[in-house]
C-alpha cells in the first residue's frame, strides 16, 4: 500500500511537467524567434553605436559608413609609443656620444666581459639593431589601416599617426587600390595593396561583407558601364 501511494504520488507530481512539455510543439519556436529576433536587434543596436562612436572618434564627415575595422589597434598604439620614445632615446644617446667622447663617460656601475656594452663597438652594433627592430615595426604600423570609411565611390582610410595616440587619414576613390606581389620579408605576404603609391596591408576578413574589397579595386570606368 505504501508503495502503491508513493507511485500515485510521484505520478500525480510529474503528470503536470510531462504535459507541459508535450504541449509546445508550437509554441516553443514562436518562443526561439523572438529570442532570436530580440537578440538580432540588440546586436544590430550594438553595431549602429559602434560605429557611430567610431564616426565620432574619427570625425568622419556625415555619409561615410564604415566597411572596414581591423583587429589590434590597441597592439598598434602600444608599439606606436614604445618605438617612438625608443627613437627619443637613441637620439638622446647619440647626441650624447657626440658631444662627449664614449671613452670618458663615467659609467657607475662596472660592466662584466661579453656584455652587449662591453666596448663601442658592441654598442655600436646594438643599437644598429635596436634601431633596425624599431623601423621594421614602423613601417608595419605605418602601413596598417585602423579603419576604411566609404560614402559611394570616395573612402577614406584612417591610420595610426607619427605621434603617439594621433591618427592620419588618406582620401582615394574606388580603383585606386591594386594588388602589390609577394616579395619582401615582411608578414602578410598575401595582403599587401597599394593604395596610389602609399603600400598597406588590409585583412580581407575584417571588411564588413566580402565583396567590399573587390568593390574599392574595381576601376571606376567598369562601374559606370
Amino acid at each position: 500500500m505504501i508503495v502503491q501511494h508513493l507511485i500515485h504520488h510521484l505520478r500525480n507530481k510529474v503528470h503536470p511537467i510531462l504535459t507541459a512539455t508535450k504541449q509546445p510543439p508550437m509554441i516553443l519556436p514562436t518562443v526561439i524567434r523572438q529570442m532570436l529576433s530580440t537578440s538580432s536587434v540588440v546586436c544590430r543596436k550594438a553595431v549602429i553605436k559602434r560605429e557611430e562612436y567610431f564616426l565620432q572618434k574619427d570625425n568622419i564627415p556625415a555619409g561615410f559608413n564604415i566597411i572596414y575595422r581591423a583587429p589590434m589597434q590597441h597592439y598598434l598604439s602600444a608599439s606606436n609609443i614604445v618605438t617612438s620614445f625608443s627613437f627619443l632615446a637613441i637620439s638622446g644617446i647619440s647626441a650624447f656620444t657626440f658631444l662627449k667622447d664614449f671613452h670618458n663617460i663615467v659609467v657607475p656601475f662596472e660592466i662584466e666581459f661579453a656584455t652587449l656594452t662591453a666596448n663601442e663597438t658592441d654598442l655600436v652594433y646594438f643599437l644598429g639593431f635596436f634601431l633596425l627592430v624599431n623601423v621594421v615595426i614602423r613601417i608595419m604600423v605605418n602601413r596598417y589601416p585602423l579603419r576604411i570609411y566609404r560614402n559611394g565611390k570616395q573612402y577614406l582610410a584612417v591610420f595610426e599617426g607619427q605621434l603617439p595616440l594621433v591618427t592620419k587619414q588618406l582620401n582615394f576613390q574606388q580603383g585606386d587600390v591594386t594588388p602589390v606581389p609577394p616579395g619582401g620579408v615582411l608578414p602578410w605576404q598575401e595582403s599587401r595593396y597599394k593604395i596610389n603609391d602609399k603600400q598597406v596591408l588590409l585583412l580581407e576578413d575584417y571588411f564588413r561583407t566580402p565583396s567590399e574589397i573587390n568593390t574599392m579595386m574595381k576601376p571606376q570606368n567598369l562601374d559606370d558601364e
